[in-house]
């Protein structure tokens, strides 16, 4: 055949489908009539960190792709790094014997993709091997297998040199075409744009804060989110999204507080399979995930010095890499942070990067706490009722009386939003009829029966004395969670677990700031 008409040919079968593996055996079975073949298979190197993936196959019965590691030795990966550097351009393709040490490695990974039939035939194979380059850039490899010794020669290897090219532009968009569809899966499983609340008092309590976002939200500019734990950060940061030139796009969200030390760099930037045990599958990061849109990072004084230092980078260059991978990628993502905590403060205590609050503090804005704006208590209430009506499936909506509102007023929230909504759901539980009841706010002094007139308790339970010395605790630290001479550090245990704690006892995360 005219190498001309092969190279259409060929060219034709592995660019006509998006769905790689089809397009794979139909090349497959055209080339099985002009060579001995029987299976091809394409693989990814990253030579940076000597990882091998096998990416895709095919053979008499069908095409699959996959995403395997290939676990190769030292002196395998020094024949590779022979070959390649055999010629400056290109490399002529690479014929083996069953003799060669590379084969014997790689039959123990092909044989669970051969037709089990035929897995007897397998004792011995010859391959042939060509790389595939996009511009100047190794991308894979193809190999051609034949089960005996010696069934390639060099008349075969100038037949796959002249095809490699269609071969590299097959393999290059169906990476990018299997990355896109693990994005649009990840995506998928994200909450886009939605964060089941709405921006109550943004013509009275929030209306300076409303003006701000008017203001940021059509920009690019990164926002930094300040105050106290439970007063609608995340409500805010989602307004800013949703009025924006990105609303369109993902809005991603990462609690840096909830996340252990040792896989925030995982769920930032994402991992390569088998870039560390249990990472069973590739897995896209934040970062990835919000490409086009907004990111938003609360509790983002709780992110590691490490982690900062990385952060800052994105930010800088919108380049990262994904664990264990070596592959640079870029992202598209505006950043809102948020904390409650004194940044400043963290930088002179050498726990939070000067140049990262520099990045972030570009535009602050300030959300008060809800003792500061008790105007929006009940405007607040009533959707709190009626949200918490539809999600617990309540037949009818319990009005709420002024008396009701009278005692929801003089309490002063030091949980803020978060622990009006809990308070809230515990008084529908409790509420049998049309009238909302509401009972003792605990330390609001709003309570039927005096604190005084009570009896006390002759014990406490080990939760409640628990509860009361973390609280004790957090006021002589001045509520400092994490780092030096933090709460987490005087009672001897992990920030994160500190926090669970907190909130499985109902302990504000502002207690003891002052």
């Amino acid at each position: 055949m005219v190498q001309g008409d092969l190279f259409r040919e060929v060219t034709r079968r592995i660019c006509g489908s998006l769905h790689f593996e089809e397009a794979l055996q139909d090349t497959y079975a055209y080339l099985k009539q002009i060579l001995k073949l029987d299976a091809i298979f394409i693989t990814r190197y990253e030579f940076a960190n000597r990882r091998a993936r096998l990416i895709a196959g095919a053979h008499d019965q069908a095409g699959f792709l996959l995403d395997e590691d290939l676990t190769l030795s030292k002196s395998a990966w020094h024949a590779i790094d022979q070959w390649l550097a055999s010629a400056s351009d290109h490399p002529k393709p690479w014929i083996r014997d069953n003799t060669h040490p590379i084969n014997k490695e790689i039959l123990k990974h092909i044989t669970n993709h051969i037709p089990e039939e035929r897995r007897h035939e397998i004792k011995k194979f010859s391959s042939l091997t060509c790389v595939l380059k996009v511009k100047d850039t190794v991308i894979g490899n193809l190999t051609f297998c034949a089960t005996g010794d010696f069934q390639y020669n060099e008349d075969h290897a100038k037949i796959i040199y002249e095809i490699n090219e269609p071969f590299a532009i097959a393999l290059s968009n169906a990476l990018s075409y299997m990355e896109l569809m693990m994005s649009h899966k990840a995506l998928q499983a994200d909450e886009r744009n939605v964060s089941g609340d709405v921006l109550i008092g943004a013509n009275a309590g929030l209306l300076e804060v409303k003006r701000l976002i008017d203001q940021v939200a059509p920009k690019e500019s990164h926002v930094l989110i300040l105050g106290e734990t439970g007063v609608g950060k995340e409500v805010v940061a989602t307004e800013i999204h949703n009025n924006s030139g990105r609303a369109e796009g993902p809005f991603i969200k990462l609690n840096c507080g909830a996340i252990p030390e040792s896989l925030i760099d995982s769920e930032l930037f994402g991992h390569e399979k088998g870039a560390f045990t249990g990472a069973h599958k590739t897995l896209l990061g934040r970062f990835e995930r919000a490409n086009q849109g907004t990111l938003f990072l609360d509790e983002i004084a709780e992110l590691p010095l490490q982690a900062q230092v990385k952060l800052l980078r994105v930010i800088q260059s919108g380049e990262f890499e994904r664990v264990g991978g070596a592959e640079m990628r870029s992202t598209d993502v505006r950043i809102i942070a948020a904390t409650h905590r004194d940044l400043q403060s963290m930088i002179s205590e050498k726990v939070f990067r000067s140049d990262l609050w520099y990045r972030l503090n570009v535009f602050p804005i300030f959300v008060p706490p809800l003792r500061d704006r008790k105007q929006d208590i009940p405007e607040l209430a009533n959707y709190l009722v009626r949200r918490k009506c539809t999600e617990m499936n309540m037949k009818f909506v319990p009005e709420i009386t002024k008396e009701a509102i009278g005692k929801l007023m003089a309490y002063d929230w030091p949980g803020n939003i978060r622990e009006l909504q809990n308070f809230i759901e515990r008084s529908l539980i409790l509420s049998k009829g049309p009238v909302l009841q509401i009972s003792d706010i605990e330390g609001s002094g709003t309570s039927e029966q005096p604190q005084q007139n009570r009896k006390p308790k002759e014990f406490q339970t080990l939760e409640e004395l628990e509860a009361s010395h973390i609280t004790k605790v957090l006021k002589k630290v001045q509520g400092k969670i994490s780092g030096k001479q933090g709460a987490a550090e005087v009672l001897g245990i992990h920030p994160n677990t500190l926090r669970s704690r907190m909130q499985k006892l109902g302990i504000p995360m502002a207690t003891g700031k002052l």
